[in-house]
């Protein structure tokens, strides 16, 4: 381990941020000058650590992993080394495809999202610059499936420049896109837009913040999400007022809530955000004194206190910070665990963070009761709709659910079901509140519980 990263842990370790929100560094294998770091969870939980180095006569990027059951990182691994990549591993990274071009219809793209369906697919969303030779032309949003025939799909014709977008996907195939929109007049708000699968929604504001700005602020918004449950930050700078914000879904970003306020000291911006199981999101960005901040705002929408996760520098060398959760909050009075990434102006170049927070202590403590939920009550996603009799498979049942936005459209399905509650559940005509969990690919019916009818009028009941 290097001497100047001990020396940061210790400096790190020794200051007081919170009682119940704690942060300690963790070494990575990313070598000298290395920068672009990202984050990103698989299915077996392991967390990807992304990040670009500087080698003789170019760059390349390299890789490692940090399993849900390790105290640190794997060793790095190249995946690709060249001035120009779009590469995809399917071995969980030990072999990697010949990089190719993400799209052969424009010579300049940029600030690439991409997101997994639950089908394999791979959605990809870029800042588009074909056309803009033309006078009155703006940069441009467009999508594609990797690997599909089909031309790219055109999402919105004017976007600003050169602010990072963000992409998320929900178990029902369908898409959320956040993006820094341009009118012809230079107002610069967040945009979202929605794929339902097959085809684009016509894209939609966030929020009418107002920001009218002649340049482009470098500053994306990001989405996180558990679902249907969708959140995203933002920064904006309208009124000559800088400021993060924050909404939630609950409807796969169909609608937002009103914004909320974050920030509590002047901020830069450079936005991060994730969600719990249970509703939670974190938040995190980068004050105007180039230090990293950390919030997090509960199931009811209601902001903690601010955390400080990193000492104040230049705020343009952090780069990006990002955030995922390595261990996700099981109920009662468990924790979850988060890390983050940033750069740093001193060796080592990259850093990585875990931070735990409390969050069954903290539930107890808003509520100011012993009301943490129970484990099974964060268990996949909570359903109602009416029982159709028995599956024609064994174990099977047919149901009739009511539309979950994100998680699954309304209609008549045939699911696994756990066998303690078969006879219940292939009881035809029943309807039911349950809730239902990812089962090899498909789901399964792991709670279920019958809703009384009214009675009929004039029954004398």
């Amino acid at each position: 381990m290097r001497l100047s990263t001990v020396l940061f842990l210790f400096a790190l370790l020794a200051c007081t941020l919170r009682a119940d929100i704690t942060v300690e560094a963790i070494p990575n294998p990313a070598g000298p000058g290395a920068s672009g770091g990202s984050l990103a969870v698989s299915p077996d939980g392991r967390v990807w650590l992304t990040w670009i180095e500087p080698v003789p006569g170019g760059h390349v990027l390299r890789f490692a992993t940090r399993g849900p059951e390790q105290q640190s990182w794997s060793e790095a691994r190249t995946i690709a080394q060249g001035p120009d990549w779009f590469v995809r591993t399917a071995d969980g990274g030990r072999t990697w495809s010949t990089p190719e071009r993400l799209t052969r219809e424009s010579e300049s793209v940029e600030f690439v999202s991409l997101a997994t369906l639950p089908d394999g697919r791979v959605l990809a969303a870029w800042l588009d610059g074909r056309g803009k030779h033309r006078p009155g032309d703006a940069q441009r949003l467009y999508a594609r499936i990797l690997g599909d025939s089909a031309l790219d799909t055109l999402v919105d014709p004017s976007v600003c420049d050169c602010c990072q977008t963000t992409l998320t996907t929900f178990p029902d195939g369908s898409a959320l896109v956040a993006y820094r929109g341009r009118t012809a007049d230079e107002i610069r708000d967040i945009r979202v837009a929605r794929f339902d699968g097959v085809k684009w929604e016509a894209p939609r504001p966030l929020g009418v913040d107002g920001w009218k700005i002649s340049a482009c602020p470098v500053n994306g918004p990001q989405l996180a999400n558990i679902g249907g449950q969708t959140g995203v930050v933002w920064f904006t700078a309208a009124d000559a007022d800088p400021r993060v914000l924050a909404s939630f879904s609950t409807d796969a970003g169909g609608s937002f809530v009103a914004p909320l306020r974050l920030d509590e000291v002047k901020p830069a911006g450079r936005v991060a955000t994730t969600l719990l199981r249970n509703g939670s999101l974190l938040a995190t960005w980068v004050d105007a004194e180039g230090a990293i901040r950390l919030r997090r705002v509960n199931p009811d929408f209601a902001a903690g206190e601010p955390v400080v996760l990193s000492a104040a520098g230049n705020a343009r060398a952090r780069g990006f910070p990002r955030l995922v959760v390595a261990r996700d909050y099981t109920g009662g009075k468990t924790k979850a665990e988060l890390l983050l990434v940033f750069t740093a102006e001193t060796a080592p170049a990259l850093r990585t963070l875990r931070v735990e927070i409390p969050e069954g202590e903290l539930l107890e403590e808003e509520k100011s009761c012993e009301c943490a939920p129970p484990a099974e009550d964060l268990r996949g996603f909570a359903v109602r709709g009416l029982t159709q009799g028995p599956g024609a498979l064994t174990g099977t049942v047919k149901l009739q659910l009511n539309a979950l936005p994100g998680v699954m459209r309304a209609g008549s399905v045939e699911m696994a079901v756990e066998p303690a509650l078969v006879a219940l559940a292939a009881q035809p005509d029943r309807e039911f509140i349950g809730q239902i969990e990812r089962s090899r690919g498909g789901w399964r019916l792991i709670a279920f519980k019958p809703v009384a009818r009214p009675a009929p009028k004039g029954s004398g009941r």
